[in-house]
C-alpha cells in the first residue's frame, strides 16, 4: 500500500531533520518497518504494510523539528514503537511538552514518551517520583526543569542531593576530607547542570548560593520553602531517610525522587526507602508517579539491550 497522498515538507530545515543525512533516518524507518520509504524533492513517499504507522511517525517528527526539537538516532525506534503499540496516543502533544531554556537559548524536547509524561507532571505536581532504568532521562530532565524555574524566577533555589551509599568502594579510602570524600558521588549532578547551564553561569548560580549539591544527611531538620529539591538515586536511601526528607516539604516547594529500583546498593536487610515510599503513597492524588521502562533509554542502543538482559537473568 502507498500512502495517497505524499508528505509534503516545504521547509528545507525539516526535510533534511526527517530524512536525515544521506537519508539516514529513512532507511532506519524502512528496517524497523519492512516499509519501502524514500523522497523525491519536498515530498516523501511510503510503501508497505505499515505505512499509516510509518506515516505518523514521520508526522510527529515534523512537529518536533518544527518547534527545534532535536532528532536524536533512537528516537525513530521509540516513536515507531510506540506508535505501533498504541496508534491512538497524542505523540505530537506530549513530545512537545518541552522544557524551553530561554535564558540560554536551548530547549529540551522530551525524547520518549514517558519523559513528555514526566514534564507534564513537574508542571502539575509538588511532588514526584520518577523510577526506571538507568539512561532513560530522569535526573536530567529534572534538573533542566528546575534550573528553567530557578532561571525564570519561579523558584528561589535549586537544591540536588544524594544518598551518600559505598557501592564495592568505601569513603574512607579515597583522599581529602568529607567534602572531597562525597564529591566523586555528586558528579552525575554537576554533569546535567553543565549540559544546561555554561560553567560561567553555573559558577554564578552556586556562589550566590541559588544551586546548592549536598549529600541526603544534611537535608535533616531543614524546611524546603520557595525551592525545588531534586533527590537524585533515591532507592539508596532508607525507609528513615526518606521519611525525613518528604516531610521537609514547606510552602511553595517541590520535591522530585528519581531513582532506580533495581539498582539498591543498600546492606541486604535494609528496605529502600524510595520502594516503601512508592508502596505507601500510591493512593495520594497529590503525588506524581511516572515509571520508565528499558525502552525509554536514550543512551546507545546497546544500553537498552544490556537492561533487557539482565533483567531476563533476573527473572530465571
Amino acid at each position: 500500500m502507498i500512502v495517497k497522498n505524499p508528505i509534503f515538507i516545504e521547509n528545507e530545515k525539516t526535510l533534511l531533520d526527517i530524512c536525515g543525512i544521506n537519508d539516514k533516518n529513512l532507511r532506519r524507518l524502512e528496517s524497523i518497518s519492512g516499509c519501502e520509504v524514500f523522497s523525491q524533492g519536498n515530498e516523501i513517499y511510503i510503501q508497505g504494510e505499515n505505512s499509516a504507522i510509518v506515516e505518523k511517525t514521520i508526522e510527529v517528527l515534523i512537529s518536533i523539528s518544527q518547534k527545534n526539537g532535536n532528532i536524536y538516532a533512537n528516537l525513530l525506534d521509540v516513536l515507531y514503537r510506540e506508535i505501533e503499540e498504541n496508534n491512538d496516543i497524542d505523540l505530537k502533544h506530549i513530545l512537545n511538552t518541552n522544557i524551553e531554556v530561554s535564558k540560554v537559548k536551548k530547549v529540551f524536547n522530551p525524547r520518549t514518551v514517558n519523559q513528555g509524561l514526566l514534564i507534564k507532571l513537574l508542571n502539575s505536581k509538588d511532588l514526584v517520583f520518577t523510577f526506571g532504568p538507568a539512561g532513560t532521562g530522569k535526573t536530567f530532565i529534572s534538573v533542566a526543569y528546575a534550573i528553567n524555574e530557578l532561571l525564570n524566577k519561579r523558584t528561589k533555589k535549586v537544591i540536588l542531593t544524594r544518598p551518600i551509599v559505598e557501592a564495592d568502594e568505601n569513603l574512607g579510602f579515597l583522599p581529602g576530607d568529607f567534602i572531597q570524600k562525597v564529591n566523586p558521588y555528586l558528579i552525575p549532578l554537576f554533569d546535567a547542570i553543565q549540559q544546561i547551564v555554561t560553567s560561567e553561569q553555573y559558577l554564578k548560580l552556586t556562589s550566590q548560593n541559588l544551586i546548592e549539591i549536598a549529600p541526603l544527611a544534611y537535608m535533616r531538620g531543614r524546611t524546603f520553602e520557595n525551592c525545588i529539591v531534586i533527590l537524585d538515586e533515591a532507592q539508596n536511601s532508607t525507609c528513615n531517610q526518606m521519611k525525613m526528607f518528604l516531610t521537609r516539604l514547606g510552602n511553595g516547594g517541590k520535591l522530585i525522587i528519581t531513582g532506580d529500583i533495581t539498582q539498591v546498593d543498600l546492606p541486604r536487610k535494609k528496605k529502600s526507602g524510595m520502594i516503601d515510599a512508592i508502596e505507601l503513597l500510591r493512593g495520594i492524588s497529590e503525588i506524581g508517579f511516572i515509571e520508565f521502562e528499558s525502552k525509554d533509554v536514550v543512551r546507545h542502543p546497546v544500553v537498552k539491550k544490556i537492561i533487557n538482559a539482565y533483567s531476563r537473568n533476573e527473572k530465571i
